[in-house]
């Protein structure tokens, strides 16, 4: 999960809340560091403070959605501001938190982040070049014909159907597909072109020096 949150205090009173939910926390106190973040890992929850120094945690709320309708984002607020609420509102929030928070509403506001991406999961998700994903059946499916995955082909889906309209960079495979072990440029290079020859070369397009972003 990404918790994003200027006060460092807080923050450091909160991490080990999070951690009890999750098994990894990545920490920005700036947007931008948020989004560098957001550019280098696969986030399956965000937790957001929406007043930063000199920032709107708004707008980075905006540019997620942009680019991903799916992932559970709970907003934290210091007051009750019925003019932010009504703009949150089309912004698909999961929870609007009031602080000080207490165990029992992060409890609910986690559970409530799960349940959504359950449902999700449970959805086909349609990827490029009339593919859809099963993220039940960890299978790719066209024209009614199903395709069996290995493991690293299905953490690729996973991580396509996340990023569907994101670029996905060498660091984000890394972490998500390759995981713990060691990835050699030429092990990327042959993976990616095992995908294109078997799903088409309109697939999955490379951006040089850039990353990889679906058809």
């Amino acid at each position: 999960m990404l918790f994003v949150e200027d006060d460092e205090e807080l923050s450091c009173m909160m991490i080990p809340i999070f951690k009890v939910f999750v098994k990894e926390v990545f920490y920005a106190p700036t947007l931008q560091k948020a989004i560098q973040i957001m550019d280098q890992h696969t986030i399956d929850i965000i937790f957001t403070d929406i007043h930063l120094q000199n920032e709107n945690g708004l707008d980075f709320v905006k540019r997620v959605r942009d680019t991903n309708e799916e992932i559970p984002i709970v907003i934290l607020s210091g007051y009750k501001d019925e003019a932010l609420l009504l703009k949150a509102i089309p912004l698909g929030l999961t929870d609007y938190l009031i602080k000080p928070v207490n165990y029992t509403q992060l409890t609910q506001a986690f559970h409530k982040c799960m349940h959504k991406m359950t449902k999700s999961s449970q959805q086909t998700i349609l990827l490029s070049n009339g593919f859809t994903y099963n993220a039940d059946e960890k299978m790719l499916v066209k024209e009614g014909q199903c395709f069996e995955l290995k493991k690293r082909e299905i953490l690729f889906m996973e991580l396509l159907s996340k990023n569907k309209n994101r670029l996905i960079t060498k660091e984000m495979i890394q972490v998500s597909v390759w995981e713990s072990e060691d990835m050699s440029d030429s092990a990327l290079y042959n993976f990616i072109m095992r995908i294109r020859n078997r799903f088409g070369k309109d697939f999955i397009h490379m951006i040089p020096n850039l990353g990889y972003r679906l058809g």
